[in-house]
């Protein structure tokens, strides 16, 4: 599932902001980034996904954290699973990080160098496990619908539980590629087949020099539009780095 979503980010909760308040300004590189470190918790401890969305009040990490969808949320007893309980747990682990001054500080710097000095409001994701643990005739519950609505009472205040089956595609984020960031280095990883570029991909440009691995091994492109995309990736590159102001419209291309 991870390979899968790196190569399909519009299937992230969190894509638009419908996640949480506010964020409409879109995400930081028009991108979702790839397991992105959090400094001091460890390669294990981090999200899987997360988006960086913004807006003039704040800027608003989404951290994403991907189980198994076979997995149960609860056991015949009703009880958490203890998968469940640990994917929570690391949730838990996030929230105290983003709590720390110190931390946010670094946050800013490293994910939205030019909004750090912006309060950060971060969001909290979890998706987990199908929705046939809670459908009559399909599930291993004595009482499925009672499951649900006690599922539907467990997040926490910024928290936000999906099965898979509750992914839905956004398309705002139909454009947006998977990047990963090393020791202040950014790499592209993949695109979807409905990448376009344009003017809102100068941000991600700027950083990534080089997109030709990623766009050579995306799936459902010709030949004929990779060599289009790398052509005018080095545009918008071009045009990011230069020193002059540039007018242009928006629009995909």
């Amino acid at each position: 599932m991870q390979t899968f979503l790196e190569s399909h980010p519009c299937l992230l909760p969190g894509a638009t902001d419908s996640i949480g308040h506010g964020g409409h300004h879109g995400a930081s590189f028009s991108a979702v980034i790839r397991q992105p470190p959090l400094e001091g918790l460890g390669p294990k401890r981090i999200p899987d996904f997360m988006w960086v969305r913004r807006d003039t009040g704040a800027i608003r990490p989404i951290c994403i954290e991907i189980e198994s969808p076979g997995k149960s949320w609860f056991n015949k007893d009703r009880t958490p699973t203890a998968e469940l309980t640990q994917a929570i747990d690391q949730i838990t682990e996030w929230k105290v990080w983003f709590d720390s001054p110190e931390n946010r500080l670094i946050f800013g710097k490293r994910y939205a160098p030019q909004f750090s000095h912006r309060p950060i409001v971060p969001q909290f994701v979890l998706v987990f496990g199908r929705n046939s643990e809670f459908a009559a005739g399909h599930s291993k519950h004595v009482n499925p619908d009672y499951m649900r609505r006690k599922r539907d009472h467990m997040p926490r205040k910024d928290e936000h539980f999906f099965t898979y089956d509750q992914l839905r595609a956004e398309r705002e984020a139909e454009i947006y590629a998977t990047i990963t960031n090393r020791v202040y280095e950014w790499s592209l990883d993949s695109i979807p087949p409905t990448f376009c570029t344009g003017a809102h991909i100068t941000e991600l440009s700027a950083v990534v020099s080089d997109p030709s691995q990623a766009i050579s091994s995306a799936d459902l492109l010709g030949p004929e539009r990779k060599t289009y995309l790398a052509e005018r990736w080095n545009y918008w590159r071009s045009v990011a780095l230069s020193p002059q102001t540039h007018v242009y419209t928006l629009g995909r291309e």
